[in-house]
C-alpha cells in the first residue's frame, strides 16, 4: 500500500559395495536439490516471475499428508507446518532441520495456518476435538473463535488474515468425521465466515453460505479489494473472487481461474496479484486479473504452499510426503504491510502494527518514473503494539509505503 501525502494540502565385492554407496549419495543430492520441472501457458509472465534454472529443494521427507505452511519471520526465520496424519505441527529451520513444533491433544488435526498483522500464529483446528480457529502463543493455544450463532463448525480449513485485523475462513467439513450438512447443533451448511478476534464468537458472521460447495484455501488481493476462495469439491477444481467492500461485505463469486489436475486447496497471492495454487500435479500460476493460467511448476503432489525467507521470494510447498523450496523473482504476500494514516491537525500520522519483522518505512517524493524509495529517517516509537511515526507540516509532496528492507 501507498500512502500520498501533500502536507500543504493535507499528503536439496567392495566395489559394487562402494558403487551402491556413491549410487545413493547421488540420488539423495538428486533429491535434495534438483532443477524444477515447468509447464509454461504464458512465456512472457513466466519469465517476470520464475527463474526455469531454479534449483528445487526438498527441505524434508515426512510419509504422511502436509498442510498449512506458514513462515515465521522471528528468530532468524523458519516454516511451521502440519503434519496432519500425525496431528502435530512441525517446525523446518532452512535448508531441512526438522523438529516438532506443537503436540497438541488427539484428533486436533491442525490445517491452514497464517500470522496476523501482529506476526501472531492463528491456525485452524479440524479435527473432532479441534473444530475453531486459535492462536498459538509461546506453546499455548488459545480459542479464538468456537461457534458462529451458538452453531458448531463442521471442520474449519483455512484462514486468512485481513489488515483490519479480521480473521477470515473456510469450514468444507473434511477432518472430523462429522456428518454432511444439516447436523443438529451445527452450522447449516459449509460456509466462509469472518470474525473479530478482539470478541470472538460475538462477531463471527457467515459471509459465503451459497456459490461454493466445498470451500477450502482463501486469500485475499496484494490491496484486499478481492478475496479468492478454491471450491475444491471433486466435480468443480476451481477457484472464484470476490468484491470486497470497505465494510467487509462481499459481491460476485465469478469463477476465477480451474486447475486441470486434482483440486485446488491453498492458495495465496503474490505482491503483484498472481493467484498461487495448489494441485494434484503441480504448483499453478495464474495471472492478476483475467486468471489466464501463466505456467505450473510440476512436482508430485502439492496441497499448500506459502512464501519465506528474508525477502519472501522463497516458495515453500507441502503435499506428500515432502517440503520442498524454490526461489521465484517475485516476493509473496506479506511482503508488503498496510499503512493507516490519520491527521492531528496539519500534521500526519503514520501507523502500523508492531511487531514488524524485517519491515521498514519508506519514502518518496515522486511516483514519476526515474524515482527511487529510501528508508525514512523520520523517528518510529512503538506504543499499544502499534508503530507510530508523526510527519511534519511541509509544502512537499511526500509518499510512504511500508516494504521488506
Amino acid at each position: 500500500m501507498i500512502i500520498r501525502v501533500n502536507l500543504s494540502r493535507k499528503l536439496s565385492g567392495f566395489a559394487k559395495f562402494a558403487e551402491r554407496i556413491l549410487l545413493a549419495w547421488i540420488f539423495l543430492g538428486l533429491q535434495a536439490a534438483r532443477a524444477a520441472t515447468f509447464e509454461i501457458a504464458d512465456p512472457a509472465e513466466f519469465s517476470k516471475i520464475i527463474d526455469t534454472n531454479a534449483v528445487l529443494t526438498t527441505n524434508a521427507t515426512i510419509n504422511t499428508w502436509l498442510e498449512g505452511p506458514v513462515w515465521v519471520p522471528s528468530g532468524g526465520g523458519y516454516l511451521v507446518f502440519c503434519d496432519q496424519n500425525n496431528n502435530r505441527l512441525k517446525k523446518l529451520v532452512p535448508p531441512a532441520t526438522v523438529t516438532d513444533f506443537l503436540l497438541p491433544p488427539a484428533n486436533t488435526l491442525f490445517n491452514g495456518t497464517m500470522l496476523d498483522a501482529r506476526e501472531r500464529f492463528i491456525t485452524a483446528e479440524a479435527g473432532s476435538a479441534g473444530l475453531k480457529i486459535s492462536m498459538v502463543t509461546n506453546g499455548v493455544v488459545i480459542p479464538l473463535v468456537t461457534n458462529c450463532n451458538g452453531l458448531k463448525f463442521y471442520s474449519p480449513n483455512d484462514v486468512a488474515v485481513k489488515s483490519d485485523g479480521t480473521i477470515w475462513f473456510t469450514d468444507p467439513g473434511y477432518n472430523s468425521g462429522i456428518g454432511a450438512p444439516p447436523q443438529p447443533g451445527f452450522q447449516g451448511g459449509y460456509y466462509v465466515y469472518q470474525f473479530n478476534p478482539a470478541n470472538g464468537n460475538s462477531t463471527c458472521t457467515p459471509v459465503i453460505t451459497n456459490g461454493l460447495i466445498r470451500p477450502n484455501g482463501l486469500c485475499f488481493s496484494p490491496d484486499e479489494t478481492k478475496l479468492y476462495v478454491a471450491d475444491s469439491d471433486t466435480g468443480r477444481h476451481r477457484i472464484q473472487v470476490y468484491s470486497v467492500s470497505a465494510s467487509n461485505t462481499l459481491t460476485g463469486g465469478a469463477v476465477f481461474a480451474n486447475v486441470t489436475n486434482g483440486v485446488p486447496d491453498g492458495i495465496r497471492c503474490d505482491v503483484e496479484g498472481r493467484v498461487w495454487s495448489s494441485g494434484g500435479d503441480a504448483l499453478y500460476i495464474f495471472a492478476a486479473g483475467d486468471g489466464h493460467l501463466i505456467g505450473k511448476i510440476k512436482f508430485l503432489r502439492v496441497v499448500n504452499l506459502c512464501w519465506g525467507g528474508p525477502q519472501y521470494k522463497t516458495l515453500y510447498m507441502v503435499g506428500q510426503p515432502v517440503v520442498t523450496s524454490i526461489p521465484v523473482l517475485v516476493a509473496g504476500m506479506p511482503s508488503m504491510k498496510k499503512l493507516q494514516s490519520s491527521f492531528n491537525g496539519n500534521q500526519l500520522k503514520l501507523t502500523w502494527p508492531a511487531p514488524s519483522t524485517g519491515f521498514a518505512l519508506q519514502e518518496t517524493d515522486q511516483l514519476n518514473p526515474p524515482f527511487t524509495w529510501t528508508t525514512s529517517s523520520l523517528a518510529v516509537t512503538t506504543t499499544n503494539e502499534e508503530n507510530v511515526v508523526n510527519v511534519a507540516p511541509t509544502n512537499a509532496a511526500k509518499f510512504f509505503r511500508l516494504r521488506l528492507n
